[in-house]
């Protein structure tokens, strides 16, 4: 199954609903769509607008690869789930997002080999038949640095006694 996510944004993301739909008519594999405020649906994939956070999660889990928008949310969210990410990051040129920040997010989540990016629409088919390996060992920030608080908190205890 492949789950996609275009986030809650209140500009649509209809180029890429389009692509999927594309994708879902020429395959078999199940293809569900997080429609959003997007007025567009598609015709040939299961789809939701919004799904509480729990229910999402466990579709990302049996996910075989997850396509999301470079919102910082959805690719944390699809990084913990330990499945494949590719990201399509919404574009100012196509009235999907104010400036092309996405573009920024896209690429950092590249660089550090969390996913692969995906600007040319027409490259989707590509990325979803040959998505990159699972990050599987994704930790964020915030627990890293809740552990280094805590052990210099024990460090410095630990010295006083």
């Amino acid at each position: 199954m492949i789950y996609v996510t275009i986030g809650t944004m209140h500009l649509g993301f209809t180029r890429l609903i389009r692509k999927v739909d594309e994708i879902a008519d020429a395959t078999d594999e199940k293809i569900l769509v997080q429609t959003g405020l997007d007025k567009a649906l598609p015709e040939h994939c299961e789809h939701f607008d919004f799904k509480p956070r729990e229910e999402v999660e466990a579709i990302q889990r049996e996910a075989r690869v997850i396509v999301a928008h470079a919102g910082i949310g959805s690719v944390i969210d699809a990084l913990k789930a330990g499945r494949p990410l590719v990201v399509v990051p919404r574009l100012k040129q196509f009235r999907e997002h104010n400036n092309d920040h996405q573009l920024d997010l896209a690429r950092a989540v590249e660089r550090r080999g969390w996913g692969r990016v995906v600007t040319e629409i027409d490259e989707l088919d590509d990325a979803c038949a040959n998505p990159p390996p699972a990050h599987e060992n994704y930790s964020p920030a915030r627990e890293e640095m809740i552990r280094a608080v805590r052990a210099a908190i024990e460090d410095g205890l630990s010295k006083r006694r």
